[in-house]
């Protein structure tokens, strides 16, 4: 049946099944009861209504969300849809594939893995195995082709379940009706904490697991009559080729850093709101803003509190010169390997569009027969890919301007989540800076952070961290004022927040502006090398006091006394 998770508020973690009719709210009667302050008594009524979960309002004091948005009339829920009432969200969650049930399990019996595969040896039923697993890219690839071939082998219906033991969760089932599948917790206990092939009656549970490793999920097997060597033989054939075949993926696989977003101003706080709120589900996501804002990052959030967590995680560039290589791949040839499709490569996982208005508007109209032919029910592996995209502008700003294909937009279509430029959120500098200085302590006068705040950041968050990793090899552990500061810093950028390409001042300026911005160095540079003295840096640059103080106020510079140490 289907499920509710509580995941924020007072009853935070517990599960609901939704039976018939469910009513959220404070009062002892509800069958939801929450300690919420701002819920009202009845609150809402979710109901399971022909094959459907609805959520309705019941006249609430603060009203009930469904994915942020008030509703006035009964809406059906979709899975991974957030419901919020008060300071409770509720996460709906469709009936699993399979799932752990304490019942069954009775006089099981077990036999030690290696016993097993060593009967099998290097038979038939081996060989099969281990062609179906050779070619798969992925480890969710390797999975579903290892419990295809038990079915098609043994019969029945199969299950894989992954993660830790006290939280597996279904990746692949196979074969036999939609209907869910109740998976004994007796089981699964013994078969992972013994390491071995636990059966019982028509159910049979094989560990994964590489080697001596200890095992990182089960594969499940369940027949109509009970289960015999044959079949036991089978499902540990399966398991370790499939262990084996993951173990390689991930030695083979590039490490990604997972870094966390930093920052606490409101409209980051919005966007990171909601990619945690589209992030279950498969939907495709695009997230957009300026260059340098951190999209890449953030898709890389996403992907990490998404459903596919362990998933691969791919990144194309469509800027990128062999965009048309990543994305489709290429035979072997002359010498050099085949180059398997982005697509092929992100099955189970996530595949990133970096960029996605620089692709090519013909590479655009073949990315889009792309995906559809992979994802098509007729195709007899079907891809699973959940598909993020990163773009300057949102996806209709961008196919009014011609900069981006329709139907591709189209494809793309799904949720939009939109990433503040830096100079909406100057309160997140000092934190982003000390994110960035990896491990080099930098101290900033206030006079200093109070001119990074009133800095455009026409680069965002990558000429943030720029400027981290200069100042923190320059100045680590020191006090950084403002006189330590680069020059464009000290007097603004040109106008329109926009910095210029050259260090004399860049195209577009006149004779008159290019001296202006030199001569405003000069001085910058000058109380710099004079600690902040004025007279001294009068002296350096041959002008009188007076002089100096005219200039510093016509080019609005901040003077800083160094304290003597």
């Amino acid at each position: 049946m289907p499920v509710l998770l509580l995941v924020t508020g007072p009853s935070a973690g517990n599960r609901f099944q939704l039976e018939g009719e469910l009513t959220l709210g404070r009062s002892p009667s509800c069958e939801v009861p929450l300690e919420d302050h701002r819920v009202s008594r009845r609150h809402a009524k979710l109901e399971w209504v022909d094959g459907q979960a609805r959520v309705e309002d019941l006249g609430s004091r603060n009203g009930t969300l469904v994915n942020g948005e008030r509703i006035e009339v009964p809406v059906v829920l979709l899975p991974g849809d957030r419901v919020q009432v008060g300071d409770t969200t509720v996460l709906y969650e469709p009936s699993s594939l399979a799932s752990v049930t304490d019942s069954g399990g009775a006089g099981a019996s077990s036999v030690p893995l290696e016993d097993l595969l060593a009967v099998v040896g290097g038979g038939d039923a081996a060989l099969r195995a281990a062609v179906a697993l050779a070619g798969a890219g992925s480890e969710v690839q390797a999975l579903r082709r290892a419990a295809e071939w038990l079915r098609s082998a043994a019969g029945g219906r199969v299950a894989v379940l992954v993660g830790e033991p006290g939280e597996l969760s279904t990746l692949v089932v196979a074969g036999g009706s939609s209907e869910g599948v109740e998976i004994p917790r007796e089981l699964l206990k013994a078969a992972l904490e013994r390491r071995e092939v636990v059966r019982a009656g028509g159910d049979l549970v094989a560990p994964l697991a590489a080697g001596e490793g200890a095992p990182w999920g089960v594969i499940f097997l369940r027949r109509g009559d009970p289960q015999e060597d044959r079949e036991a033989r089978l499902a540990a054939v399966a398991a370790r080729l499939a262990g084996e075949q993951c173990a390689a993926l991930r030695a083979a696989a590039t490490p990604v850093p997972a870094r966390a977003p930093v920052g606490t101003a409101r409209p980051f706080r919005v966007c990171l709101d909601k990619l945690r709120r589209v992030a279950p589900g498969s939907a495709s996501v695009v997230i957009h803003g300026e260059p340098g804002t951190g999209r890449r990052l953030l898709a890389r959030h996403l992907h990490a509190h998404g459903d596919r967590p362990r998933g691969p995680f791919v990144v194309v560039d469509c800027a990128a010169s062999a965009v048309e290589l990543e994305l489709f791949g290429a035979p072997s040839g002359e010498g050099l390997p085949a180059r398997r499709s982005a697509p092929m490569r992100a099955d189970g996982g996530t595949l990133v569009l970096a960029g996605v208005e620089a692709l090519p508007r013909a590479l655009a109209e073949r990315v889009v027969r792309l995906l559809q032919r992979l994802g098509g029910v007729a195709r007899q592996e079907r891809v699973d890919i959940r598909l993020v995209a990163t773009a300057r502008a949102a996806l209709e700003t961008l196919v009014a301007e011609g900069g981006l294909d329709a139907e591709l937009a189209g494809s793309l279509a799904g949720s939009q989540v939109q990433v503040p430029p830096l100079r909406e959120r100057t309160g997140d500098v000092p934190a982003l800076l000390a994110a960035f200085s990896e491990g080099r302590i930098l101290n900033l006068s206030p006079d200093a952070l109070r001119m990074l705040a009133a800095y455009p950041w026409p680069g965002n968050v990558r000429e943030l961290e720029i400027l981290a990793d200069r100042l923190g090899l320059l100045y680590a552990e020191r006090e950084v004022t403002a006189l330590m500061l680069p020059p464009e810093f000290q007097g603004g950028a040109p106008p329109g927040g926009q910095r210029s390409s050259e260090p004399g001042g860049g195209d577009g300026q006149t004779l008159a502006e290019r001296i202006s911005r030199l001569e405003r160095d000069a001085i910058s540079e000058a109380l710099r090398e004079a600690g902040g003295k004025k007279i001294l840096a009068a002296q350096i640059l041959g002008i009188s006091r007076p002089t100096l103080d005219k200039k510093i106020a016509d080019y609005s510079l901040v003077v800083e006394k160094v304290r003597s140490r």
